[in-house]
Order: C-alpha cells, then sequence, then structure tokens
C-alpha cells in the first residue's frame, strides 16, 4: 500500500492539513486509492508527510466531512463507495439572471391574511392567525420580468424578519450564495408547472406556458419556519447541472 506519493513531505504551515487531505484526495483521483480501499494508517501518514499527528488527523477530517473517506474503529480508515443518490445542483439559469447591481425587485400585492389549515400547518401557526402575503416580480436588463415570488410569513414586528423579506433578502441569498444571517435552512423542491395566463402576463409570455415552480420553506437558529412560498420562471430560464462524486484539488489550497 502506497503512502503518499513518491513519499511527499509536506511543509508544516498553518494550510498544511488542507494539503494533506488534497494529496490524499489526489490519489484517489488518480486511482492509487479505489472506492474500498483502506488508507495508511494516522502513523504511517505521520512518518511519509513529516506533519504532526494533529495536523493528520484534521486532514482525514476533512475527508471525512466531505464524505470521501470513512473511518471504522478498530479497522481503519476507507475511500466511500461512490453514492449516485447524492449530488450537487446549481440553478445556474438565474444565477446568470441575477445580479445584485441590475436586478430589480417589486411587490405587486402585500396583504395580511388568515391562516388556512395547510399555512398554519407549515408555518407552526394556529388556524385563522394572521400572516403576511407578498407577491414580487423580480427584473432584469437583459430578461425582462423572468421571476415571479409569491410568499407568507409570521408578521413578527419585534424582528427583522420582515425587512428581510420586503427586501428580497431571501431571494438574493438563495441565488447568490450571499447568505442572510436570520436563516439556518431552507427547504426546496423544483416541480416543472404550467404558467397560467394570469402569471405568464406577468411574465411578458404571450400564451400559457411550461415553467419551473422552486417551492421553499425558511427556518430560522431555531429551527421554526419562518416564510413558505415559491419562484416561478418560464422553463427557459432554469437549468440545473449536478456533480458527483469526488471534486478536483481546490487551487487555494495550493498557494
Amino acid at each position: 500500500m502506497k503512502v503518499l506519493k513518491d513519499n511527499k513531505r509536506l511543509p508544516a504551515d498553518g494550510h498544511a492539513y488542507l494539503r494533506l487531505a488534497d494529496q490524499i484526495k489526489q490519489e484517489i483521483l488518480d486511482g492509487t486509492y479505489k472506492p474500498g480501499d483502506r488508507i495508511p494508517t494516522e502513523t504511517a501518514l505521520v512518518k511519509s508527510s513529516g506533519l504532526s499527528s494533529l495536523t493528520v488527523r484534521q486532514a482525514l477530517g476533512v475527508l471525512v466531512e466531505e464524505d470521501i473517506l470513512e473511518r471504522f474503529i478498530g479497522r481503519g480508515t476507507f475511500v466511500k463507495e461512490l453514492n449516485w443518490q447524492k449530488a450537487s445542483f446549481h440553478i445556474d439559469g438565474l444565477l446568470l439572471r441575477i445580479d445584485p447591481e441590475n436586478t430589480r425587485i417589486r411587490i405587486i400585492r402585500s396583504e395580511v391574511r388568515h391562516a388556512s389549515e395547510d399555512m398554519a400547518r407549515k408555518l407552526g401557526l394556529a388556524l385563522g392567525d394572521a400572516v403576511i402575503y407578498i407577491k414580487k416580480i423580480i427584473t432584469s436588463a437583459q430578461a425582462g420580468v423572468f421571476l415571479i415570488q409569491e410568499g407568507h410569513l409570521k408578521p413578527d414586528l419585534k424582528r427583522p424578519v420582515m425587512e428581510a423579506e420586503l427586501e428580497a433578502t431571501y431571494l438574493n441569498g438563495l441565488f447568490t450564495g450571499s447568505g442572510n444571517g436570520l436563516i439556518k435552512r431552507a427547504d426546496l423542491l423544483l416541480s416543472p408547472v404550467i404558467i397560467d395566463q394570469t402569471d405568464a402576463e406577468l411574465l411578458s409570455l404571450t400564451e400559457i406556458s411550461p415553467g419551473f415552480r422552486l417551492d421553499y420553506t425558511f427556518f430560522d437558529a431555531e429551527s421554526s419556519p419562518l416564510a413558505v412560498g415559491f419562484f416561478l420562471t418560464p422553463q427557459n430560464m432554469l437549468t440545473l447541472n449536478a456533480s458527483i462524486g469526488i471534486k478536483g484539488c481546490s487551487k487555494s489550497r495550493e498557494n
């Protein structure tokens, strides 16, 4: 069993554990270690890399977190089998169109409503409690109106959630990756739909057309639902790609 290709010793700096993680990852990509293979022990890696036990343990921890390696007490650390059910999807079509400098968001309707049974269940409210309904259109100079958002949120004036929703912070965070401190996680569901006449007119479509609907539920730090709703866009505005398996080494780690 090989212990670091060419017995390469790594510099002991603040990024040494990342460099070692990338070295092991590269050897997996090169086929030195295959799915199901046991990689060298921590002791062997310490000897071959010239790094400390703590640094080696950190490197292996990175690869375990990335779902590349798995540890078994008393047996060792092994390269994981590829799980085809796990994939990282990217919403490229919308990402290309949402530019914070040139994207405009306009609220076309907002009102207080009484929570229906379904909405009360989704937001953790009592039947008939007040909820805020908002409908927006999102435009860009290149595409015109390309996205509709409808949503309901809890009317809590003591928290900045309403302001964040009104300013479409959720939208920016979801599609630009900027994040939002109010949101702990989001559940998303993408479905093909037929856009009805009313929404087709808002999207400047000449007739009822196929599109995509992205349903969302946003949760706060206490895992309580903050807002539920959906985004609606024509089918030509949304493309998805997915990557499965081990990604190449990060250039930032090599610098």
